[in-house]
């Protein structure tokens, strides 16, 4: 037997599974949505972070470039005077402690460039030549052609210190230009050297997350990043990514604002914006990093639901199996009381609520099985009673029915019910044979009944010699005088002088029979009209006469054949009834009447294909010799 699982089981498991999808539900929306806020806060608070730090490298830069610019003053006050400008250099790097060098630039008239040096507070020396020139790699040639192209003073890329291994500086340069013959002409450039070491501390110390990137692009250098091969690795990555290309676009355009860049787990935000000097700084952070401490959140969430899930399960199988607890004892004294044990003990229910109502069904659903069982007996033993009676008079029924059928007659009689109003009967009386078929209105023992008296009225008049009209009359006083339930009997009844071969006939409202001659098809006998016996007393009836040839077979039948219909009510027909006829009695002249009864009634239940018989059904085969 196949275990079933317990009601208050299946209905915690619906419960949890339910709060189940929408706690997955609110997680999922919960997530979605704080991861969003907290990417969006994130990237606003790593901009404000990214402002504070430029304007902290802002700060130092713009009172280097006042100093740089107040010694050029100075210097163009006094421009034949080399031996001052180095002084104010000297002391300018003494004074100001971010400064580490500074220089004075000459060009020549033939291009050339001259330059002197000074001893900067560190003991560094820089070195001049006022004769010869610098070499072409140098950054002072460079800077010399930005301030011939430009016009105007500049922050240099940082380069490497003279005397020093990896130390890189950068230097401020200020151009002077005096006016000679009513033109602008370049004197000379005055730059102040800086290290960028703090700059780099302040990229170091500006880091949101443990693997965020802070970085400032000064022109080819990248300050705040010192891998070469990961300098490589972006600048391919920019060469390949079109959202790359317009970040880098929109940072040479000096933008302020925030990217969204990457793919897959490796997705995160940048977010950059200019210096005053042309320089760019930018921040690059990973989501990953930035929704760590959201993403152990919501593990622990997950987890801590997952534990009230299972409580909760505890908690609802516990109620609802103690709430069904009475549903079980009922449903146990229900299978009892199915197995026939009606005064089985109900569970006592006094909760007042819709399960005591349910204690109250089964209790007079109790009390009205039995009460049915103690009126079903009685009411079985009365249908026993009737059954058996009705038998009785089936078999009584039957037995008044012929059966001694002589060579020439043969007859078939099956009720719908057990008792029928169908009839058939055959008389001789010397050289005439009466005979006769009959359907009485309705069906049952009321119909049984009016067919004994219809019968008993053909036994009266059998032998009379009187015409058939008359015979008939007779027995339609005696049925109308006996008929108090208003039914009545169609009734085909007829008589055949055996010597002469000459049948009367009589139809009161019955089918017309089938004549079958010996030669030639069958045809319907037509009969004139004449109402059903037991409607009118003094209906005037009319008798026809036939001569039938040696051979001729008569088929008589009711309404039982004709009309016998299958499940989809398409009836059997007068047409299908003549075509059996034609195909069974021409064909097969030395056929008995008893063959002929069963053939039909054969047919019949082949049409029908099982559909129950809606009518009684009688057939009678007569033969004439």
């Amino acid at each position: 037997m196949k275990r079933t699982k317990s009601f208050s089981h299946r209905l915690s498991r619906r419960v949890i599974i339910v709060v189940a999808v929408i706690f997955v539900v609110q997680m999922f929306v919960v997530g979605l949505t704080s991861s969003k806020i907290i990417a969006d806060e994130a990237a606003r608070s790593t901009q404000h972070m990214l402002h504070g730090t430029i304007s902290e490298i802002e700060l130092p830069l713009g009172e280097v470039e006042i100093a740089t610019q107040t010694v050029a003053s100075l210097i163009a006050s006094m421009p034949d005077n080399v031996g001052y400008a180095g002084m104010v250099i000297s002391r300018t790097v003494e004074i100001d402690s971010l400064i580490c060098g500074g220089s004075v630039i000459y060009p020549t008239p033939n291009g050339a460039k001259a330059s002197m040096s000074y001893e900067d507070s560190t003991g560094m020396v820089h070195s001049y030549d006022l004769m010869g020139g610098w070499s072409e790699s140098s950054w002072v040639n460079r800077c010399l052609a930005f301030v011939d192209q430009y016009r105007a003073p500049f922050w240099a890329e940082p380069y490497q210190a003279e005397g020093q291994r990896n130390q890189l500086v950068t230097a401020f340069c200020y151009p002077i230009f005096l006016e000679e013959n009513g033109d602008s002409v370049l004197f000379a450039v005055v730059t102040a050297e800086l290290p960028i070491d703090w700059i780099e501390h302040k990229c170091e110390a500006m880091r949101p997350y443990p693997s965020s990137l802070t970085t400032i692009v000064c022109g080819s250098t990248v300050i705040g990043l010192h891998d070469s091969a990961i300098i490589a690795q972006m600048r391919e990555a920019v060469s390949k990514d079109k959202n790359l290309q317009e970040l880098q676009e929109d940072m040479k355009k000096g933008v302020d604002s925030m990217r969204r860049i990457g793919s897959g787990s490796n997705v995160g935000y940048v977010v950059y914006g200019p210096l005053h000097n042309g320089w760019m700084a930018s921040v690059l952070c990973q989501y990953k990093e930035v929704l760590h401490h959201s993403s152990v959140m919501h593990t622990n969430m997950l987890i801590i639901g997952l534990i009230v899930l299972a409580i909760l399960y505890v908690i609802c199988r516990f109620t609802i199996h103690r709430m069904t607890t009475p549903i079980t004892q009922l449903s146990d004294a229900a299978l009892r009381m199915a197995k026939g044990d009606l005064n089985t003990q109900l569970p006592e229910i006094k909760s007042g609520d819709e399960m005591m109502h349910l204690h109250d069904s089964f209790v007079y659903m109790q009390n009205s099985i039995t009460e049915y069982i103690d009126e079903l007996k009685t009411t079985t033993a009365a249908n026993e009673r009737m059954e058996s009676e009705l038998g009785v008079a089936r078999n009584i029924q039957m037995g008044m029915l012929r059966t001694d059928f002589p060579d020439n007659v043969s007859a078939l009689l099956v009720p719908a019910k057990e008792v029928g109003g169908d009839l058939y009967d055959f008389v001789q009386k010397g050289d005439y044979l009466y005979f006769t078929i009959g359907d009485v209105s309705g069906k049952g023992v009321p119909a049984s009944l009016m067919m004994a008296i219809t019968r008993a009225g053909l036994r009266f008049v059998a032998g009379m010699e009187q015409t058939m009209d008359k015979l008939l009359e007779r027995i339609n006083v005696s049925v109308t005088d006996t008929n108090s339930n208003d039914m009545f009997v169609t009734l085909f009844m007829g008589r055949i002088n055996l010597k002469t071969r000459r049948m009367e006939y009589c139809n009161a409202g019955h089918n017309p029979i089938i004549v079958v001659p010996p030669a030639g098809d069958p045809y319907y006998l037509k009969a004139k009209p004449n109402l059903a016996i037991g409607l009118f007393e003094d209906f005037v009836y009319e008798a026809e006469s036939l001569d039938l040839a040696a051979g001729t077979r008569l088929v008589l039948y009711t309404d039982g054949v004709n009309e016998a219909e299958r499940e989809d009510k398409s009836l059997f027909g007068n047409d299908r009834l003549l075509e059996w006829a034609k195909s069974n009695l021409v064909r097969n002249a030395d056929t008995t009447d008893k063959e002929v009864v069963d053939s039909l009634y054969k047919e019949v239940l082949q049409f029908t294909e099982g559909n129950p018989q809606n009518d009684d059904i009688t057939i009678m085969s007569i033969l004439i010799q």
